[in-house]
């Protein structure tokens, strides 16, 4: 039987190796180092429709916060149950989730872009269904979002 971790994360990873631009994956304590530079940490729901909530744990902040001070891109992967992968900065997720453990929420109506929000506002520009996977290989842009 196929765990539901494997089976989400395999429907993010495919997308992953089948991009041109794709080398190399290799396992990382918290997720997967992409062509050797870019960690990628995944979380899925099986949650059906929108919106999503996806919970970030005081380890996972820890983790996240220690990758990020040694400058290391760091990508978030949200696996939005069967309809998509909502993908985002580390930097991203810091300022609407701030520096605590909480959950962050995922929505998209039917042909739009998903909206992000947390408890400390919410990413200023939608993000496009077509982020995942070249996010991987764009350099990190200015970051915008709005507090609450």
């Amino acid at each position: 039987m196929i765990d539901k971790q494997e089976y989400y994360h395999g429907a993010a990873i495919i997308r992953l190796l089948e991009d041109r631009r794709f080398n190399t994956i290799a396992k990382h304590a918290c997720g997967y180092i992409i062509n050797v530079e870019v960690l990628t940490l995944l979380k899925y729901t099986t949650r059906a429709r929108s919106p999503w909530r996806f919970t970030f744990t005081l380890d996972e902040m820890v983790n996240i916060e220690t990758l990020i001070k040694k400058n290391e891109k760091i990508i978030i992967a949200l696996i939005c149950g069967g309809d998509g992968v909502c993908a985002i900065h580390a930097k991203e997720l810091y300022s609407i989730l701030g520096d605590n453990p909480g959950w962050i929420s995922v929505k998209r109506n039917f042909n739009e872009q998903y909206g992000v929000a947390g408890p400390n506002g919410y990413l200023e520009r939608k993000v496009s269904f077509q982020r995942w996977p070249s996010i991987i290989f764009e350099p990190i842009s200015e970051i915008q979002y709005k507090r609450g």
